[in-house]
């Protein structure tokens, strides 16, 4: 039985965590600017130059310059009234740079897209590899309708997943539901496999003794 519950506790341990960052937990409010309120768009909103949650932080290109990053919540009147939160870029041209805290290598599952106005577009994303052997990237077509889209298996082992908001004009688009899986150290990995050798010792040693 304690082999068994050491085994388990070590295969858990060296399992990938998988995470998905809905932007549910945003903290927002009225926001106000002086004595003058934001205009509707901008009520129930989070906004600022980063955004952190389930072990993994989101950074705008513009820095402390810009508060690029946009969350809306579901008591926002114009963009999410009756519906979960989301995220976009509020600034055109504006580079999103997802990374995890502990600066950890990571595989991007899949992500949701919409159009914002108008008609659809695209936007490509670009891994870069934790071992900086490479960068992969892949193109998706959105529309208007949210949809899911899968990364291919090269987005794995990554040390940053990046994208670009599109033009002021037609161009921008909305994301929800990244879909990330941490991978584990390669020392989680040979904790376990010594793990397993000392449970397979134990076990060895115990059927011996009968």
């Amino acid at each position: 039985m304690l082999q068994a519950s050491v085994a388990a506790a070590l295969l858990s341990a060296a399992a990938a965590n998988a995470a998905v960052i809905d932007f549910d937990t945003a903290s927002v409010g009225s926001l106000a600017y002086g004595s003058l309120p934001f205009p509707l768009s901008l009520v129930n909103v989070y906004h600022g130059t980063s955004y952190t949650e389930e072990g993994f932080t989101l950074t705008s290109s513009h820095g402390a310059l810009v508060h690029s990053l946009f969350v809306p919540d579901a008591n926002n009147i114009l963009y999410r009234p009756a519906a979960d939160s989301l995220a976009m870029s509020a600034t055109a041209r504006d580079t999103i740079t997802l990374t995890a805290n502990d600066h950890s290598a990571f595989s991007a599952t899949s992500i949701d897209l919409s159009k914002l106005l108008l008609l659809g577009g695209s936007v490509t994303f670009y891994g870069a590899k934790a071992d900086h052997s490479a960068t992969v990237q892949q193109t998706f077509n959105y529309t208007g309708t949210w949809t899911t889209f899968n990364f291919n298996a090269s987005f794995s082992g990554l040390s940053s997943l990046t994208w670009q908001q599109g033009p002021a004009l037609g161009g921008k688009f909305e994301f929800d539901n990244i879909n990330v899986t941490a991978v584990p150290e390669p020392e989680t990995y040979a904790m376990l496999l010594a793990g397993l050798g000392l449970v397979g010792v134990a076990a060895r040693r115990r059927k011996q003794a009968r």
